[in-house]
């Protein structure tokens, strides 16, 4: 694919294709992965101006790498650049939103149907702490780690569904795209994620791999609810 016009005009020479996993261990890839991340977690905003020179600030690097960042973040939808303006956050559509959940529930029901399969029982182990720490957190009122902690289990089943271009297909920033960046976290939402996420984990346990399949296609389209909820609000 390569750069639009515009994308062309405003950074000067055109520039071959590029990929943030490629340019992972780069600058670039560094800028564009913080930012990228900052979309995902809600505290970038659709529609939120990106603001290139914090960014090179705060990298301690010239205008060039960040600009090169917010082309990748162009590419992968989550950014806009338009000409002689300020770079964006993109906006996403309700249809877009639900095409993409579509694909996120059957990615993570194959998921969890591979984690079970081949969980062994340190994997297990593993899991019940991690779902340990949720428990924590929610009990401390602790919002943000509670739900940093649940990322973290759900990125420990993607690691360990032993598929790793599923991996990878989970990993875009595009399929992380979470109910929090949309809509936002709620403290309300806590204690149903937590009681989805104990029975996801018995199921695992219990190695009843239909139940987490279920289970975890339950939990993903309630994510996709959550935002038509809040659509109908606003329009």
């Amino acid at each position: 694919m390569q750069a639009s016009n515009d994308t062309q005009e405003l950074y000067g020479e055109p520039m071959a294709p590029l990929d943030l996993r490629d340019r992972s261990d780069s600058l670039v890839g560094r800028i564009a992965s913080e930012v990228a991340r900052a979309i995902s977690a809600g505290e970038l905003k659709p529609g939120d101006d990106v603001n290139s020179v914090e960014l090179a600030a705060r990298f301690g690097t010239s205008r060039t790498p960040v600009r090169e960042a917010l082309m990748l973040l162009e590419k992968e939808g989550l950014v806009e650049v338009p000409p002689r303006r300020r770079p964006r956050v993109a906006s996403i559509s309700l249809r877009e939103i639900e095409e993409l959940y579509a694909i996120r529930a059957a990615l993570n029901s194959l998921m969890i149907s591979l984690f079970v399969q081949r969980a062994d029982e340190a994997m297990l182990d593993e899991m019940v702490q991690r779902l340990d720490a949720m428990k924590t957190h929610a009990r401390a009122g602790r919002l943000s780690e509670f739900y940093e902690a649940r990322r973290a289990l759900h990125a420990f089943w993607s690691a360990s569904c032993g598929n790793e271009s599923l991996r990878a297909l989970l990993g875009t920033w595009k399929m992380r795209m979470s109910v929090g960046r949309l809509v936002g976290h709620r403290h309300e939402d806590v204690e149903r994620s937590l009681l989805d996420h104990e029975r996801l984990v018995v199921a695992c346990l219990e190695r009843d791999e239909g139940l987490a399949v279920a289970l975890m296609k339950s939990m993903t389209m309630f994510g996709l609810g959550t935002i038509r909820r809040e659509h109908d609000k606003r329009f």
